[in-house]
């Protein structure tokens, strides 16, 4: 499914306009359809309603709404935050209403009255702010939207709750939290993206009559993949194939406080279906994965003080690599000087797709512009932590506004970035991003990103593209983490519980 930013959904209704379709026509169908919507919801006969409208256009959707609900039978007034309207197809809605005689307020003017009207209030419409709103809320705007959230009532928004920035999906200060947001036309990144989401409550996709010709002829980068999609890209198992058919992924992970990482990350790219899976790391490492990873073969490794790989392996490694078909870097390799080495060397002379996780993304933040020398494809998978330090932020910072941050590096740098947490984001080089939305707070364990950037890195070695190798493993993961919660609980679940999980999904889609 696609998503659209502000200005792509400008530039649709724009088009629209071009085949036919004008601006009035358009807004009164929205606010037809969140009326239909909203009398499915609640009946609206007899109730008091009371719809706050701005001066732009989604004030006039708000108008129509209150048409509607008027026919309907409700109680009927209309609030003005920022007085009459100023563009030309909300007058002519604002015309209607004041024709039908419904009662129409000002905010600063009467906002006492209006306060003793939220006591009784059925059903609240937020029609202030649409999908143009930016920054923070004012003064007045603050007590408008304080209003809402504080009454009983239930609170619908038109398209974007006020106060909600609809591409960055920030929530200003007193923001309207609402029960219900109709989203027209087509989903926008603040529904899907937290921490905008959380104010949109639930959300309907409501179609408002803009021919498809005008939706093709605009390119969304925002995509949210299904289950459809993700199968789909999945290769096939052909009878004649053999275990070189599918890849051969060089794993270069693990240390010796952190042999598990090593451990899982092998486990998640095995059952993805990669052919041969080489693990490089320290012979104690190597001795104590084999005993659980029978069907690794191992690259022992001489290990420096720290018990690490030292930078003396790289000729090793580089000389097994030139088989491989993709390779993983970084899977508690520990952070010191040899760790840095062979990840820059890894980035320098790799010749197949390389997946890059925790210490070596570490690595990486040390010596960004190591990017700028890659061979192949890179793959960068960092916790919120992680890219902080990449992009020299701190954590609230890339949490504030983790779209933007995450598409503007991977498309300065040319790489693919996973960026994990709620809704991981896949952003690519060429500025799409998809979002994710499998998964569960029962990922929030040491080795959840581990499993997962074992699964990217196998997917990478069969072949599929390195985004959508991105895009595959985090919607599986998190898909086999949902499956894993039902069955052991969130609490319970460990990341390798989840590798059953996903055998079963695998087995009901017949693979």
């Amino acid at each position: 499914m696609e998503i659209v930013t502000a200005s792509e959904m400008k530039e649709i209704e724009q088009k629209a306009g071009e085949l036919g379709m004008s601006g009035e026509r358009l807004m009164e169908n929205a606010g037809a359809a969140a009326a239909a919507f909203l009398k499915k919801t609640i009946d609206p006969e007899d109730k008091n309603c009371i719809l706050f409208c701005g001066r732009g256009n989604n004030g006039g959707d708000g108008f129509v709404v209150a048409r509607k609900l008027y026919e309907d039978g409700a109680n009927v007034a209309v609030v003005l935050t920022d007085g009459e309207p100023r563009t030309e197809d909300a007058k002519s809605m604002f015309d209607m209403v004041k024709m039908m005689g419904i009662s129409v307020l000002r905010l600063e003017e009467s906002f006492d009255q209006i306060a003793g009207l939220m006591d009784v209030v059925d059903i609240i419409v937020d029609g202030v702010y649409g999908t143009g709103f930016h920054g923070e809320l004012d003064e007045l705007h603050q007590k408008a939207c304080a209003l809402m959230n504080n009454a009983i009532a239930a609170v619908f928004s038109l398209d974007v709750p006020s106060g909600v920035d609809c591409d960055a999906a920030k929530a200003a200060e007193g923001a309207v939290q609402a029960d219900f947001t109709i989203a027209f036309d087509h989903l926008k990144p603040c529904h899907i993206l937290a921490p905008g989401k959380g104010n949109c409550g639930y959300v309907e996709l409501c179609a408002i009559g803009i021919p498809q010709e005008a939706a093709d002829g605009v390119k969304s980068h925002f995509h949210i993949p299904d289950e459809e999609m993700v199968f789909a890209l999945l290769p096939q198992r052909e009878p004649e194939s053999h275990k070189g058919s599918y890849g051969r992924l060089l794993s270069v992970c693990g240390s010796e406080n952190f042999v598990g990482a090593a451990v899982l990350s092998a486990m998640g790219a095995m059952r993805c279906g990669v052919g041969l899976i080489q693990l490089a790391s320290t012979q104690t490492v190597c001795h104590i994965a084999a005993s659980r990873l029978i069907e690794c073969t191992y690259l022992p490794l001489v290990e420096n003080s720290c018990g690490r790989v030292p930078a003396e392996a790289i000729g090793a490694i580089l000389k097994r690599m030139k088989r491989s078909t993709a390779a993983l870097v970084g899977c508690g390799l520990g952070c010191d000087e040899d760790t840095e080495q062979v990840v820059s060397a890894l980035i320098r002379r790799a010749n197949c797709p390389l997946v890059i996780d925790a210490d070596g993304i570490n690595a990486v933040a040390k010596n960004i512009n190591i990017l700028s020398e890659k061979r192949d494809a890179v793959i960068l998978t960092p916790h919120p932590g992680e890219m902080a330090r990449l992009v020299g932020k701190e954590i609230e910072d890339v949490e504030r506004d983790r779209l933007s941050i995450a598409r503007a590096f991977a498309q300065e740098h040319g790489v693919t970035l996973v960026l994990k947490g709620h809704n991981t984001l896949v952003a690519c080089p060429d500025g799409n991003v998809f979002y994710n939305t499998t998964g569960n707070a029962g990922l929030a364990k040491g080795g959840s990103g581990d499993v997962l950037a074992g699964m990217i890195a196998g997917f990478a070695a069969q072949g599929i593209k390195p985004e959508l190798a991105a895009v595959l493993g985090v919607y599986l993961h998190g898909m086999a983490a949902d499956a894993c919660a039902k069955r052991l609980s969130q609490y319970a679940m460990q990341p390798s519980d989840i590798l059953e999980d996903l055998c079963r999904i695998f087995v009901e889609h017949q693979l």
